[in-house]
């Protein structure tokens, strides 16, 4: 044990001199070995707290190896994109500076000056500070920048930390999975998480969004444990909510609410008797609208703003819109908020190289997420431990809900939309997982037909665009396009419930 003990801290040491050396050469600043000492330090002790945490969460083989990976991809793309965006990307601000996120950009800069100024920390939070609304990231870089690199600015630190937080929540949704649905679907989950593009590129940029969501796993991995061990569960609880209001108010209040939800389920609602079950159930009804009513005006003024932006940059979604009648405006482009980033504009699109190989890469993620959740729906009803079949209700309502919030706070944006949904990654990807895994130990049909009816609908994407940018082919007119895919959904789906009850009598017959 103290021989795999000491490899293991040779192997923190090597790996943080590597990446130390790398972020000393690409951000050398005044004095490149300041730079060297930082980024050694601060990845050497990332790489050994989650062995650490691989260690103490019982994890296996695959799970080390999904923990790893989580990490060096998530670092290793942020230093891709340092190195390519000023080289290769647009002539704008935030991609010379080596930035993906124009929210990256402002805050992150806003962040080395305050930590060059000498002020406060707690300066982040005061209303001058507009690019970060909350404060937490801004004075955690700041604080980073001061106490790491006083030399100069070196944002690459801050990715060290972004992939950190990402890969740390990764043992304990592994944990999580594997004891309400076994080993092989807590792998599974575990290598969507370390693998989902959406999830890759905010960890590859200096965003709030990797912390929320490894704390998001912490924050589940406290309501497991209840039953086992109630002082670490409320530790876990404790600390990771504290850490997500640090980072941001609103997600933070959404994610206790979808936690409070969880814990009931998980904790209370299998050992109460029949009354106390329905009364939760009122009760989680009442808390739901009561949530709507109070957070409406909020989400209503700011899907009218990120609405009417999308509208005013996109002559073609203008045009669409005036053909359908104002009670439909909303759920049109909620619902193409839900399809961003889409795959078929992205593989058309002409822009420059770099940004659409990062669009198709996000786009494939969420196209390839997708049918695993609508399977886990059609499949989950054959489930046979009534428990299970409750939480994956729950994962996948609170999972859609989320993602109808964010598209409608972000509309069709192709960086928010997706970068609001994903905070509520944890929720999607169990039930994904469990969904993959089911498929092939039962051999079910239904993945396969709904990606083969993806394919359908990419394709016939793909010719609209294609004709739309580059003049081929003749176009079919938008709306009865939507219809005739609608009409082939209905036959796929239906035919093969239809297809499925059949043969499923015709055994019975036999038998």
């Amino acid at each position: 044990m103290k021989n795999i003990q000491k490899n293991f801290l040779i192997f923190c040491v090597s790996l943080g001199a590597v990446i130390g050396a790398v972020v000393a050469y690409l951000n050398p600043a005044e004095k490149p070995l300041v730079g060297f000492f930082s980024a050694f330090l601060l990845s050497g002790l990332s790489l050994y707290v989650l062995g650490w945490l691989w260690h103490k969460l019982g994890g296996n083989r695959s799970l080390a190896w999904a923990v790893f990976i989580a990490f060096l991809l998530r670092l290793g793309i942020g230093m891709l994109l340092f190195i390519a965006l000023p080289a290769v990307g647009y002539d704008e601000d935030p991609t010379n500076a080596g930035y993906l996120y124009l929210d990256a950009y402002r805050r992150d800069s806003d962040a080395w000056r305050l930590a060059e100024s000498g002020e406060p920390l707690v300066s982040a939070f005061q209303s001058e500070f507009a690019t970060d609304q909350y404060g937490g990231l801004l004075s955690l870089s700041a604080g980073v920048y001061r106490l790491f690199s006083p030399d100069g600015h070196r944002p690459l630190l801050i990715l060290i930390l972004t992939s950190f937080a990402a890969a740390a929540g990764l043992p304990f949704l592994w944990q999580v999975v594997r004891k309400r649905f076994g080993e092989k679907t807590a792998n599974v989950s575990a290598w969507l998480y370390a693998l989902y593009p959406e999830s890759v590129i905010l960890g590859a940029s200096q965003m709030r969004e990797p912390m929320l969501i490894g704390l998001s796993a912490v924050a589940a991995w406290g309501v497991s444990k209840w039953k086992d061990n109630k002082t670490r569960s409320l530790l876990a609880l404790g600390i990771s909510f504290l850490l997500m209001l640090f980072f941001s108010g609103k997600a933070a209040g959404a994610v206790l609410a979808a936690m409070a939800v969880w814990f009931w389920l998980e904790n209370i609602q299998p050992k109460a008797g029949k009354t106390w079950r329905i009364a939760g159930y009122l009760l989680l009804a009442i808390g739901i609208l009561a949530g709507l009513y109070f957070s409406w005006s909020w989400l209503e003024d700011s899907s009218k703003w990120d609405l009417y932006l999308m509208e005013s940059s996109s002559g073609r979604i203008q045009w669409e819109v005036t053909l359908i009648s104002d009670r439909l405006r909303v759920p049109f482009i909620v619902g193409y908020g839900i399809a961003q980033p889409v795959l078929p504009a992205a593989i058309v699109y002409p822009g420059i190289p770099i940004n659409r190989a990062i669009a198709i890469y996000r786009s494939l993620g969420w196209y390839l997420l997708a049918p695993l959740l609508v399977t886990s729906f059609l499949m989950l009803w054959k489930e046979k431990s009534k428990e299970n079949k409750g939480m994956l209700i729950y994962f996948l309502l609170a999972g859609l809900i989320w993602t109808l919030v964010s598209s409608a706070r972000a509309g069709g944006d192709q960086w928010d939309n997706p970068r609001y949904r994903s905070i509520f990654l944890i929720w999607m990807l169990i039930p994904a997982a469990w969904a993959y895994v089911t498929t092939l130990q039962k051999r079910l049909p239904w993945l396969w037909r709904l990606i083969a009816l993806e394919f359908i609908y990419i394709g016939f994407f793909i010719q609209w665009y294609l004709s739309r940018y580059y003049g081929l082919f003749k176009r079919m007119d938008f709306w009865p396009m939507i219809r005739l895919l609608g009409g082939i959904g209905f036959a796929i789906i239906f035919g093969g419930l239809a297809y499925d009850w059949a043969r499923k009598k015709i055994r019975e017959k036999r038998g």
